[in-house]
């Protein structure tokens, strides 16, 4: 289990509160999502998680124990990160990036090995990708660059997937082919997805749990269907919408387009 107790964050450049006592907990096989409007601590929250920033009060712990201090190669056996945007200057081909996963279990001057290059085309047969690994990471679509970037992710083999939008500047179709990935490879493998979204729609169609931010605080925690009720929405993002429900899931329209 992964578990957020009580954390606080401040900039020191300006002493400005950005996480004001947040507290959660993601389990195996789970996928929680942390939505809110922009501004309201959800990419600040992954950073503390990852320990790009430190936390001035609170704890974050994972098998019971604590992950504050822990070192980056460390963490990097628990967490694997997916970017919200990756863009490079060179060629790689799709198998390169997706060996970039591997590093941690390199030394200093190795090369990936027979083993590294199995795991690679297993996970990247398992989402589909299996056909683009001899073309050039610069040449494909954002949608399979995203795809590209979580097969990095899965080979680190890491019980913890963070992704950070991982939707963002994708098109309608390519946001459902992630987001079933990520369901897929959740359930499949059991790990926990940890992602930040901000479409309450999307949240609530491939999530198990939600985690509602704004301002800094969590305002609310539970599944889709208890989070999406449009006081809660309309509070948050101080708009009027309409909750409707199709095939069991939690629909927020808003109103007065």
């Amino acid at each position: 289990m992964l578990e957020v107790r009580d954390l606080f964050f401040r900039h020191k450049r300006d002493n400005r509160e950005i996480l004001l006592g947040i507290t959660f907990s993601a389990e195996l096989g789970e996928i929680v999502t942390i939505l809110g409007p922009n501004g309201s601590g959800k990419t600040t929250l992954l950073k503390c998680i990852l320990g790009v920033w430190s936390p001035y009060r609170g704890e974050i712990l994972f098998s019971g124990k604590s992950l504050l201090k822990k070192s980056p190669s460390q963490l990097a056996k628990i967490f694997s990160f997916v970017p919200q945007d990756h863009e490079l200057s060179f060629p790689f081909k799709v198998m390169d990036i997706v060996l970039m996963g591997r590093a941690r279990n390199l030394g200093l001057f190795s090369c990936p090995s027979s083993r590294d290059e199995e795991i690679a085309s297993k996970v990247m047969k398992l989402i589909n990708i299996g056909h683009l690994k001899e073309k050039n990471y610069t040449q494909i679509s954002g949608g399979e660059r995203q795809l590209v970037l979580i097969a990095r992710a899965l080979v680190q083999e890491t019980p913890v997937i963070i992704l950070d939008e991982p939707t963002a500047h994708l098109d309608f179709k390519n946001q459902i082919d992630v987001l079933r990935t990520i369901r897929k490879i959740t359930k499949e493998k059991s790990k926990i997805a940890l992602l930040t979204l901000h479409d309450p729609n999307l949240a609530s169609l491939f999530s198990d749990k939600i985690i509602l931010l704004n301002s800094g605080k969590k305002i609310a925690e539970g599944k889709p269907s208890e989070i999406l009720s449009e006081e809660l929405i309309k509070s948050v993002y101080t708009i009027e919408v309409r909750k409707i429900t199709v095939d069991r899931n939690s629909l927020i329209f808003p109103l007065n387009t």
